[in-house]
């Protein structure tokens, strides 16, 4: 089984695809009007603390409030009143652990963790620690014997009061790695310390650009190759992957070819597919999968499958797959919080086991946390997924405002962001000098008003006039771009 990294980059968005024998398993979406907030440090206000919920409503800096409960503050214990803790107007340093989604700010922790090559520091963590991937005894040993040592001889600063984590790629690392390491991190420390000096709220800390944090998190699951389409991403890239010390460190390739490279490896279509409700089944039958701000929703439906036998056999070889196809698209979409899989009803108490089985197993290399109950009285299996960011659609769509409550619509941003993906392809070709982009009036407004710096900037690099066309004949979430010779 061959695992690809496709990273395709424009100036206004990031993404990056996990590719399996050309599947699409994994998509990562970051733009660069909504960057994510995950990892990053703030000096923040506390604006009101809710004594009733035990929480607290927190100012970063951000569109919206964050929220800090009282599980995330690592110096409370269970007995504690948050009222006792914090009061509003204080000054606090926290790290947000999930992005805003929907209505809901960024949640944040007050367990500040800092990870370098080799360790991670954790502001909450009482004891140091080793990754449980190490496995020999001796080596485990030896590094917290040499971790103990170079501690104990550096001069850390008094507000560093946690400890640290050695991490996987530490193994067999040497005592001037480590001790680099670790200074690289007090200098972190000491940066994030004079920035707190600045009037809140304030960012001290911005995280690792997403993309390569994913790479570094997805090269524990075998990489193969990673390919690139950005030149200064690709060095990066290639410093990242030389600093792990797996004994299969992945191909890294700059991508040079015309044109997009999703296209090249059919991942637009792929990410279309995931944006559509009903997957069909290799069998015949077909999920349904409707996604709602309070849950989603899996109907399993035989379809066209019939089957060979009677009709317990039939609904048994439809949820079989479609337990696999609901783990697939569940991860492949993003889909978190509270999902429900409506299956077939099944007597056999067998086959219930089996199905249950199967998607349990579909589950075992997921990433995120994920917990899956038992089949109901009436048949139905609820996941609970933890939510650290937003779905696919959220990201790409807008909730339908039409009569059509069936579809998935993308959202002006998104075709906007598409139509220049579009325009740099057409760009490679010098013969046009005119284009007309026909497309929705939601679109030529958010271009106008949004991205007319980089619409000009296509225009002076290219010489190529482009005009806006508002096309009744074209639907809310498509456009034409037509070239003039």
């Amino acid at each position: 089984m061959t695992k690809e990294i496709l990273i395709n980059y424009t100036s206004l968005e990031t993404r990056l695809a996990l590719v399996e024998n050309t599947v699409l398993k994994e998509i990562h979406i970051d733009r660069e009007e909504n960057p994510s907030l995950v990892g990053n440090i703030y000096k923040a206000k506390v604006l009101r603390v809710m004594s009733g919920m035990q929480a607290a409503f927190v100012d970063i800096g951000a569109k919206r409030n964050a929220f800090l409960p009282i599980d995330e503050i690592h110096y409370a214990n269970s007995q504690d009143k948050i009222a006792d803790i914090l009061r509003d107007g204080q000054d606090i340093l926290v790290q947000v652990l999930k992005d805003p989604i929907n209505k809901k700010g960024a949640l944040l922790t007050t367990d500040i963790s800092i990870a370098t090559d080799y360790l991670v520091y954790r502001q909450g963590r009482s004891k140091p620690g080793i990754s449980a991937q190490i496995k020999p005894k001796s080596e485990r040993t030896r590094l917290n014997d040499l971790m103990c040592s170079i501690v104990s001889s550096i001069q850390l600063p008094d507000s560093l009061s946690g400890n640290f984590i050695l991490r996987s790629a530490a193994e067999g690392i040497k005592e001037n790695q480590l001790t680099d390491d670790i200074n690289s991190l007090i200098g972190v420390w000491r940066s994030i310390e004079s920035l707190k000096a600045q009037k809140s709220p304030v960012s001290v800390y911005k995280e690792t650009q997403k993309s390569q944090r994913l790479v570094t998190q997805m090269l524990s699951l075998g990489i193969d190759k990673i390919t690139v389409d950005n030149p200064s991403f690709y060095e990066s890239l290639e410093a990242v992957c030389n600093q792990s010390r797996g004994a299969e460190k992945p191909i890294i390739n700059f991508y040079k070819e015309p044109g997009n490279l999703f296209d090249t490896y059919e991942i637009e279509s792929q990410i279309n597919a995931a944006l559509k409700l009903d997957v069909a089944l290799d069998c015949g039958g077909h999920i349904v999968i409707e996604e709602t701000e309070a849950l989603s929703v899996i109907d399993v439906n035989t379809g066209s499958f019939t089957g060979e036998f009677i009709d317990h056999i039939t609904f048994f070889k439809v949820n079989l797959e479609a337990a696999e196809a609901s783990a697939k698209q569940i991860k492949l979409r993003n889909l978190t919080g509270i999902i429900i899989i409506d299956f077939i009803d099944m007597k056999v108490a067998e086959h219930r086991r089996q199905v249950l089985q199967q998607l349990k197993q579909a589950f075992s290399e997921d990433k995120v946390k994920t917990v899956i109950s038992n089949f109901t009285e009436l048949g139905l299996i609820q996941i609970a997924r933890k939510r650290t960011s937003q779905s696919l659609s959220q990201i790409l769509c807008v909730p339908c405002s039409q009569g059509e409550a069936r579809k998935n619509f993308k959202s002006s941003e998104t075709l906007a962001i598409e139509i220049f993906r579009e325009l740099s392809n057409i760009e490679l070709n010098d013969k046009w000098r005119a284009l007309e982009i026909s497309t929705s009036k939601t679109v030529i407004e958010t271009i106008e008003n949004k991205y007319a710096v980089q619409l000009n900037e296509f225009k002076n690099r290219t010489g190529c006039n482009v005009k806006l066309s508002l096309e009744s004949s074209v639907l809310s979430d498509q456009f034409n771009i037509i070239p003039v010779q």
